[in-house]
């Protein structure tokens, strides 16, 4: 049983994203990394809010993860720089990633909201703004085993998504 996690964070200031990204970078290369985990998502949103989405394995290689020391030394900040965070996650058969739809509907029923030193009214009322979605503002995130043929990856399944379907 595959487990999929979602994560929604909203910084409070524009101040904060420079940090912010130096922290997603060394967190994303060790995600790449991880042992167990599969394929994953980013998506810059509006109104700076940013979503994770993540397939695992196993519950166990998931908390490894969170667990883990670049993961670790980054929540600290996360208090601090947000306003709005939260996360949740749910067991799965599918191997593939849900929409963006479908993590703000499993984040809106059971999400759980981190404790944050600075509070929005929407996060003390678990209230998740639907997230914006277009070609531009997401990535997918794939585990480094596939080095030799991750860039074409990456290529193919930007290239993929952002050509319409046609009949």
């Amino acid at each position: 049983m595959r487990i999929i996690s979602v994560t929604r964070l909203r910084i409070r200031s524009i101040r904060f994203l420079p940090r912010l990204y130096w922290a997603t970078r060394k967190i994303r290369r060790s995600l790449e990394k991880a042992p167990g985990f599969q394929v994953g998502k980013l998506l810059a949103d509006r109104n700076r809010a940013f979503w994770t989405m993540s397939v695992w394995k196993d519950i166990d290689s998931m908390r490894a993860f969170r667990d883990s020391r670049v993961h670790a030394a980054v929540m600290p900040n996360v208090t601090r720089w947000c306003d709005e965070a939260s996360v949740v996650h749910w067991e799965t058969e599918a191997a593939e990633l849900p929409n963006w739809d479908e993590a703000h509907r499993r984040m809106s029923e059971a999400g759980k909201p981190f404790p944050l030193k600075f509070q929005s009214a929407d996060h003390d009322a678990c209230r998740y703004k639907k997230p914006y979605v277009n070609k531009d503002n997401w990535r997918f995130v794939l585990p480094r085993k596939y080095v030799r043929i991750r860039t074409l990856l990456y290529r193919f399944l930007n290239h993929c998504r952002l050509r319409p379907i046609r009949n």
